[in-house]
């Protein structure tokens, strides 16, 4: 099994090792399982044009191509390449589904467990993504339009998903903890009304308990 992680720097463990920076073989190798994971399968004309964007070099496809086959090496030194984690579809390659656990596709999916759920019942899996994304996505992946994009989207959604949690927390009586929650909202996004709702609430209801009990 492959435990890829996208929040903070690009990093693999696998069978006790574990892969970061130029393990993977350079930054083309890198930046090629990112996007798989990110995305899935992709074609290789995708590929190298996300890679080399606007770019109409000869052979781009074949460098791809070459990458892949450097990245399947780093991955798996002493492994069979006809068994490798990355397989090759389509005329393009995707990672195989059964052997990869990515931090993102969990908090995509920890998040639309929460959307089917009701009530307080709700916290635990949104909390349970905001822990998960507790760094940028891909920060150590530079100059690179695709990451700066996918880094911001889901920069919204952890805004998103920490001020639902939040509203939750406030609903079952836990200001403090919503008030958490607004708070690394906030830090995200300082414009955020609804996150300013929330701290104003917490600290409202926060003042009511200190209140009671020192009455």
């Amino acid at each position: 099994m492959y435990e890829i992680q996208l929040f903070g720097p690009l990093e693999v463990r696998t069978r006790g090792v574990r892969l970061t920076g130029d393990d993977f073989g350079g930054v083309t190798p890198r930046n090629i399982l990112a996007l798989l994971a990110l995305h899935g399968d992709l074609h290789r004309s995708e590929l190298a044009e996300l890679l080399w964007p606007g770019e109409r070099a000869a052979g781009r496809e074949t460098t791809v191509e070459g990458q892949v086959s450097l990245l399947r090496r780093q991955l798996d030194p002493t492994g069979d390449p006809g068994d490798s984690v990355i397989t090759t579809c389509n005329g393009g390659y995707a990672l195989v589904a059964e052997r990869v656990r990515v931090d993102v596709a969990r908090f995509d999916q920890l998040v639309a467990a929460a959307a089917k759920r009701q009530g307080g019942s709700a916290l635990r899996p949104l909390t349970a993504a905001a822990h998960l994304a507790g760094r940028p996505l891909l920060e150590d992946v530079d100059h690179a339009a695709w990451a700066a994009e996918a880094r911001e989207r889901y920069r919204a959604r952890l805004v998103t998903t920490l001020l639902d949690a939040g509203s939750h927390a406030l609903a079952i009586g836990e200001p403090r903890r919503a008030l958490d929650l607004a708070d690394r909202a906030l830090r995200l996004d300082p414009m955020t009304e609804r996150g300013q709702a929330i701290a104003t609430a917490a600290h409202a209801i926060a003042g009511d308990l200190v209140a009671e009990l020192a009455a």
